[in-house]
């Protein structure tokens, strides 16, 4: 059981590390503000992921892929809305000391951010082939992986808004900042509508 647990550990870890929505926003808001600024919604996003972890072990993952409607809605809803939130990076203005003190993304957006996010739904499927057991345990056997998920998550995506706020205390970043939020912008295009595009909707 032991070595299930850390070949799980080890899938939780690349698909927590490897872009995605919530590590580019995690990244975008390290540059704007800083690492501590993102730990709002970086806590949502990781806690919403493991309910999401935790209810497809229990069996809802395929209650909602086994519905043709729910999962038009769902995926479709997710890909437009984070296209939105693309669409706000690419034509976001430099960021200047105490312009953006009010407009914090916290953890309800970054819980509502997995709530439609393929990947995250992709992910969860995934788990629940692979690593589920099939006896009476399971369900202390999801639980058991969705811990172990959300504390390899949280660190993974503090390493993303790190990298942000390193990025942004570089020498001249201001001047090429607008420029990075396109390109973040262009990848969270990329990656929410490749998701969509490989889950056949």
């Amino acid at each position: 059981m032991l070595s299930l647990y850390l070949n799980f550990c080890l899938f939780a870890f690349i698909a927590s590390i490897t872009p995605g929505p919530s590590n580019l926003i995690s990244l975008m808001i390290g540059t704007r503000r800083g690492i501590w600024a993102a730990l709002p919604f970086i806590w949502g996003a990781s806690v919403c992921m493991t309910l999401i972890l935790w209810l497809a072990g229990a069996g809802l993952a395929p209650v909602i892929v086994g519905s043709p409607l729910l999962k038009l809605v769902m995926s479709w809803g997710g890909g437009l809305w984070m296209s939105w939130l693309a669409w706000k990076l690419f034509f976001a203005a430099p960021s200047q000391a105490g312009q953006d003190r009010g407009k914090t993304i916290g953890w309800l957006q970054g819980a509502a951010l997995q709530l439609v996010n393929p990947k995250a739904w992709m992910m969860a499927l995934s788990t629940t082939a692979i690593f589920s057991l099939p006896d009476a345990q399971n369900l202390q056997h999801t639980s058991m992986l969705a811990a172990l998920f959300f504390l390899v998550a949280v660190p993974c995506q503090l390493c993303w808004s790190w990298l942000g706020q390193s990025a942004a205390q570089l020498a001249g970043f201001p001047r090429w900042e607008v420029k990075i939020n396109r390109i973040l912008a262009l990848a969270l295009l990329a990656t929410v509508w490749s998701a969509l595009l490989m889950t056949g909707v």
